[in-house]
This record gives C-alpha cells, sequence and structure tokens, in this order.
C-alpha cells in the first residue's frame, strides 16, 4: 500500500512540474483549456469567419487569397457553413446522416452518407475527400493536447486588442509550424483570432482567421439544416482520394 501511495504522489508530482516547464507557460494552458470548456458545453452556436491564405500558383507565386464563412451548429449531429470565396458561394451541410454541397456558381450538390456526429462527420468527409471547415479544430475536445503533441513550445505572449477587444495571445511553436492564438479576455474566453505559419511547405505560407458574430446557444431552427435541390440543380458524384 505505501508503494502504491508514493507512486501516486510521484505521478501527481511529475504532472504538476511538466505543467510549469518553461516551454509551455501554464497561464497560456489554462486560458487554452478554459477556452475548450466552453466550446464544449455549447449546445449551439453561429459565428461567422473572414479568412485569408496563402496559395502557390504557376504564374504568379504565392498569392494571398481570401474567404468568408457563416457557420451553424445545433448539438451533436446538425451542421451548416456559407463560404464565399475564390471559387464563389458553397454550402456545406449535415443533418445526422447525409453530408451534402452546393455549388451556387455551378448550380450543382453532391451527397454522401456520413457519421452521426459532428466531429465524426468532419474527420471522415476530410480524411476521404480533403474538404476543409472552417476553424473546425477548436471544437475537439482534444484542442489543448492536440497542440501540445504538435508543439515544442505554448508561451504567454501578453495582453493585446482585436476588433476592439482586449484579449489574451498564445503562441504554440513546433518544428513544422506555429500557430498564434488571440483569446477574449471575458467570462467566455472565445477566440478571436488565429494566425498558422506553415514551416513544412516551401515559401511558409500563411493562413489567417478572424471570428466574429459569436452566438452561443442559439434557437437554430432545424429546417436550416435540411436541402432541397433547386429547380435545374445537378447531382454529381464526390470523389475521395482513393478514386482513380
Amino acid at each position: 500500500m505505501k508503494k502504491i501511495k508514493l507512486l501516486g504522489i510521484f505521478l501527481i508530482l511529475s504532472k504538476l512540474i511538466i505543467a510549469q516547464d518553461v516551454n509551455y507557460d501554464p497561464t497560456a494552458i489554462m486560458l487554452l483549456d478554459k477556452m475548450s470548456d466552453v466550446i464544449g458545453t455549447l449546445t449551439s452556436v453561429s459565428f461567422s469567419v473572414e479568412s485569408s491564405y496563402d496559395e502557390e500558383t504557376y504564374d504568379h507565386g504565392m498569392v494571398k487569397k481570401f474567404m468568408t464563412s457563416q457557420v451553424h451548429m445545433a448539438g451533436p449531429d446538425k451542421m451548416i457553413v456559407n463560404s464565399w470565396g475564390p471559387k464563389g458561394h458553397r454550402q456545406l451541410w449535415y443533418d445526422g446522416e447525409t453530408f451534402g454541397f452546393f455549388d451556387y456558381a455551378e448550380n450543382n450538390y453532391g451527397l454522401v452518407e456520413a457519421p452521426e456526429t459532428i466531429l465524426e462527420m468532419i474527420d471522415s468527409i476530410h480524411q476521404f475527400y480533403g474538404i476543409e471547415f472552417p476553424a473546425a479544430d477548436f471544437f475537439y475536445p482534444s484542442f489543448t493536447d492536440d497542440l501540445l503533441e504538435s508543439s515544442d513550445a505554448i508561451s504567454f505572449v501578453g495582453a493585446a486588442t482585436i476588433q476592439g477587444k482586449s484579449c489574451f495571445s498564445i503562441l504554440a511553436s513546433g518544428e513544422k509550424m506555429n500557430i498564434q492564438i488571440w483569446i477574449s479576455n471575458d467570462s467566455y474566453n472565445l477566440p478571436l483570432k488565429y494566425v498558422i505559419v506553415d514551416h513544412s511547405l516551401p515559401g511558409h505560407p500563411q493562413y489567417e482567421t478572424t471570428f466574429a458574430d459569436w452566438q452561443l446557444n442559439p434557437d437554430i431552427p432545424e429546417g436550416m439544416f435540411s436541402f432541397s435541390p433547386p429547380p435545374g440543380a445537378r447531382e454529381v458524384r464526390l470523389f475521395s482520394k482513393t478514386d482513380k
């Protein structure tokens, strides 16, 4: 019994030492955990994001492109995303059974069966079809752990102001990428902005997103998550990464 107790005390002390390691600032970890805890308790949420990303082109080299998205999620199994970017207006939706997209410019849509929850659906659709979902990483319960695993250091940079709002700045540095996150300095500690610098690709492309219009636990009409093809719309096949 004494050996077991001593082992337990040793493990607790070890965790405290790791948490206070100079490479992982405890204030930064606390803020990240608080942000994840708040997001994890939501039953529904709506927000918008303004994004920019660097893309390598054949004619002009690295070119910055822009996208605006509106996101609505309810419960564990309802999601709709409207995005406006270089390829025009596109919509992604999910109703707990089916994932689909609609391209307004091409007037075509695609449907595939999907897993039972939003996060499982995001994992599956990204893995098989390469489709990206705006700011999806922030909604994973393992967000802080994933950041710790991919980073050599996580630092609390200090106070800042984004969109006129007081916030905290956190920097996660790793071999493959640096991620800077700004979290609101209020009771909710929601993300306001993040910037990713990818060191694994030529030119170190950047991806930047700013959040706005957070609505916590809004009453979202069920009908928003249903899709009916407009007249003349053409159904197309979604090709997975394994298709040849």
